[in-house]
C-alpha cells in the first residue's frame, strides 16, 4: 500500500497536536520524541502513558486502556477511501488485536498496553506496507 505524501502529512500533522495535548500532562524528553519518530521504543519514565494517551485522543484506546481495532478502522475512513487500503488497515490492526489479552500492571490506566501496541504496530507495519 502505497501512501501518498499529503496522506502521510495529514497524519502526522494530527499526529503533532495531539502530541502537543499529551505531551503537558505527561512530559517526555527529547529523547523519547526522537525514538518515537525512528520507530522504536522511547526509554524515559512518562513514554508509556504520553503514548496511552495520544492512544485515547486518537480512538485507538478506550477508557478501560484497552485497544479499539473498530475506532481505528473509522478514522482511517476519513483518510483513506480505497477498499483495498482499508482493508489493509483492517488486516494490519487486527495483527495487533491480542493486545488486549496481554497482563499488565497498570489496568485500565493503558500506559503498558499501549507501549506494547506500539511495539506490535511498528514490528507490523512493514508487513502490511505502512510507512508512516
Amino acid at each position: 500500500m502505497a501512501m501518498t505524501e499529503d496522506q502521510k502529512a495529514m497524519i502526522r500533522q494530527h499526529f503533532h497536536e495531539i502530541g502537543m495535548e499529551c505531551i503537558k500532562d505527561h512530559m517526555i524528553t527529547a529523547d523519547d520524541i526522537n525514538k518515537f519518530k525512528a520507530k522504536q521504543m522511547p526509554a524515559g519514565p512518562n513514554a508509556p502513558c504520553f503514548l496511552a494517551c495520544m492512544f485515547r485522543h486518537i480512538g485507538i484506546m478506550d477508557d478501560n486502556g484497552m485497544v479499539q481495532k473498530e475506532s481505528a478502522l473509522e478514522l482511517a475512513k476519513k483518510v483513506f477511501n480505497d477498499a483495498d487500503e482499508l482493508k489493509a488497515i483492517e488486516d494490519y490492526l487486527h495483527s495487533c488485536s491480542h493486545i488486549n489479552s496481554e497482563p499488565v500492571s497498570d489496568g485500565d490506566k493503558g500506559c503498558d498496553r499501549a507501549m506494547l501496541s506500539y511495539k506490535c504496530m511498528t514490528e507490523n507495519a512493514a508487513q502490511f506496507g505502512f510507512d508512516i
